[in-house]
């Protein structure tokens, strides 16, 4: 009796132990893409936006890859004023490519055009989805801080 018991039970353990991508509907996976920000700031680390020497409707963006683009991320008036969001107030939110190396420059209001360079990481996740995530990140032939603020958002300041 104790044979079968273990038996079965081994059985029961085998077949419960599947791949976790097999229990996975793909057609209901919603997975949570990486997101991108650069806030600008001067030497006393004020942000240049908030305190409007940088009018963000005239900034532009070019990458090195089809399709840059950016969002301006305006100051978040509902959030608690010390929560993870506030981070991103008054910042760029811009697209990450499919690519392992990519570029972005600029135009801020013709106050300064800056260049920044990132490195990024193939990532794979269930249902054959893969995207890059930014793991190292250059302005002016430094390298700059990438802080992850709260899952898969990432945060650079940019110094004038």
């Amino acid at each position: 009796m104790k044979n079968v018991f273990a038996i079965i039970l081994i059985g029961f353990i085998v077949c419960c132990s599947g791949d976790e991508e097999d229990q996975i509907d793909c057609s209901l996976f919603d997975p949570a893409f990486p997101s991108l920000f650069i806030r600008i700031v001067n030497a006393t680390g004020d942000n240049l936006i908030e305190n409007e020497t940088i009018d963000p409707n005239n900034i532009t963006v070019e990458g090195d890859f089809a399709n840059a683009g950016f969002q301006f991320i305006p100051a978040n008036e509902f959030a608690v004023p010390d929560s993870d969001i506030r981070a991103f107030d008054n910042s760029l939110n811009l697209y990450i490519p499919n690519e392992s190396s990519f570029k972005y420059t600029v135009d801020l209001d013709d106050f300064e055009v800056i260049e920044v360079g990132f490195e990024a990481a193939l990532t794979r996740i269930p249902c054959d989805i893969t995207y890059f995530i930014p793991t190292r990140v250059t302005f002016n032939g430094q390298m700059l801080a990438l802080t992850e603020i709260s899952p898969l958002e990432f945060l650079v300041i940019v110094e004038l």
